[in-house]
């Protein structure tokens, strides 16, 4: 009893590295147990966004390497808790897993009584960050970030700023501002991101964080002017616009990062299959290519290092939203 023991232990150890060298090339291991039926994608926000066009462009490309069909769920709802209650509540088998957004690292702590533990996910990999930038009007008539905070100090509580929700990204990075900065501006929250850029073109808000998306288009025609990018270096597209860090504000960071997640307790096998799969799939040059014209940039991290990012977010967005007293009802 003992030698058979021993040896269901090591073929489960070694079992998939045998199989993989005896079939060379193949992402399809015709022996391993796992996976042997369609795997669900939940995405937590509606159909049509950048998320949801990112999940289906990869789903093909991960169920040809897995060799089972990728479907892709639209779970919207509560932030996103929505998605992370089915996923939490699904089995630890590898046949459900989630993608997160930026509010994956705070929801947490906006949100104090949910259903689950946050340890009962694993971050899987942080495939593409989505830098954003503070943009004004040029009706305000200042250049750089030194002249706007000037200016907004000059006149505290007079100027607002949008943002597409309470407890965003864009927004908690607005706070972060504000924090750094020492200036006094209203939230103003919106539903949608096209109102924010309306209003922002007349001038009836003084400033937004946006996605670069989502303005590309005004800051090169110069109906809005970019002050700073929330990134960690320039952009070949914007090569004159300084980062956050340039003009003094290093610690200001609102980013639309996109990710994946699975259940902890799934076993280390699985969960190490599927993000070498995800982080192949997003690497290829024609999904890198469509990923720039959404102004998403193709990081594909370690699980390691997605945990410790998150990790970081938390901290820094725990800060301000405890000292701004952020709640979401």
């Amino acid at each position: 009893m003992h030698n058979r023991l021993t040896r269901r232990k090591l073929l489960a150890t070694t079992g998939s590295g045998i199989v993989a060298a005896s079939v060379p090339g193949s992402g399809v291991r015709a022996a391993d147990p796992w996976p042997t039926k369609p795997i669900r994608v939940i995405m937590p926000f509606g159909a049509g966004g950048s998320m949801d066009v990112l999940s289906r462009l990869l789903a093909p490309i991960v169920s040809e390497s897995l060799g089972q069909p990728v479907v892709v769920e639209n779970r919207p709802g509560a932030t996103g808790t929505v998605t992370m209650a089915a996923v939490a509540s699904a089995p630890a088998d590898g046949y459900t897993l989630m993608f997160t957004g930026s509010s994956y690292s705070i929801i947490a702590l906006l949100m104090p009584n949910l259903p689950f533990k946050m340890d009962a996910f694993t971050p899987l990999s942080r495939l593409t960050v989505g830098p954003t930038l503070l943009a004004v009007p040029p009706q305000l008539g200042v250049k750089t970030m030194a002249e706007f905070v000037a200016a907004a100090k000059a006149q505290p509580g007079k100027w607002s700023y949008g943002s597409s929700g309470i407890g965003t990204s864009v927004h908690l990075g607005g706070e972060l501002f504000k924090m750094a900065a020492g200036v006094d501006l209203t939230h103003v929250p919106y539903r949608a991101t096209p109102a924010i850029v309306a209003d922002l073109l007349e001038n009836r808000i003084q400033m937004a964080v946006l996605g670069v998306a989502d303005c590309r288009q005004y800051i090169v025609s110069g109906q809005l002017r970019g002050l700073a990018l929330s990134y960690s270096e320039r952009m070949p597209e914007f090569p004159d616009l300084p980062t956050f860090a340039e003009v003094g504000y290093p610690n200001v960071r609102a980013s639309n990062d996109f990710g994946i997640a699975i259940r902890a307790d799934t076993p280390a096998p699985i969960k190490a299959r599927l993000e070498e799969a995800y982080r192949t799939a997003v690497r290829r040059p024609e999904i890198v290519q469509r990923l720039t014209d959404f102004g998403l940039i193709v990081v594909a991290t370690s699980s390691a290092d997605f945990t410790r990012v998150l990790a970081e977010d938390a901290a820094r967005y725990g800060e301000v939203i405890r000292v701004a007293n952020i709640k979401l009802e």
